[in-house]
């Protein structure tokens, strides 16, 4: 009974026939493992370009500047070369960008007497600078509330001379500002 038509695994491995594709099912395969990879790579383009990054917070606005003469009854404002600045200054002020609280510090000699007012908001009342040795020398700190285009310049008044014969010695002008993260224009 052992050879009456059936023969061992083996050989009938060797000598059946395999099952072939058609031509169409593997072009089907071909395109589904295409279709495949695209929507492996989208998904993976979704997930690296969607996912919140983490907050970056706006950089501190600040500037130091030099006083160094007065120009047509304001105080001249010098950006010191190759210091990086996150403010500009434009005729002699300073452009506010960003809203928040801002310390504002300025410290200089002169040789005759002066009256310097800050002013830093259109159609507000500057702040008169209180001098010191009879109104030669300054060294003032303030914190204001700024907003988003105010404008922070100084004026100076001298009783017994013109604005540019006033001689300055060691002006700064510092402003910075404390409280980063509100709103702001570049």
């Amino acid at each position: 009974m052992e050879g009456q038509g059936v023969q061992p695994l083996h050989e009938n491995l060797e000598n059946g026939s395999r099952p072939r594709l058609k031509w169409k099912e593997q072009v089907w395969l071909v395109v589904s493992g295409v279709q495949g990879v695209g929507l492996l790579l989208c998904l993976i383009y979704v997930c690296l370009h969607l996912h919140p990054s983490p907050v970056q917070y706006p950089s501190v606005q600040s500037l130091r500047a030099q006083v160094t003469r007065c120009e047509e009854g304001r105080l001249f404002i010098k950006l010191p070369r190759n210091e990086y600045q996150t403010m500009e200054v434009k005729n002699n002020s300073i452009t506010i960008g960003c809203d928040g609280l801002y310390l504002i510090y300025m410290k200089g000699s002169f040789f005759q007497e002066a009256k310097i007012n800050l002013h830093f908001r259109k159609g507000q009342s500057p702040i008169s600078i209180p001098m010191l040795n009879n109104g030669q020398r300054v060294d003032f700190t303030v914190v204001a509330s700024l907003a988003f285009k105010d404008i922070v310049y100084l004026t100076v008044n001298a009783p017994d001379i013109s604005c540019e014969d006033l001689q300055i010695n060691d002006g700064e002008l510092i402003v910075v500002q404390l409280t980063p993260g509100g709103y702001c224009a570049h």
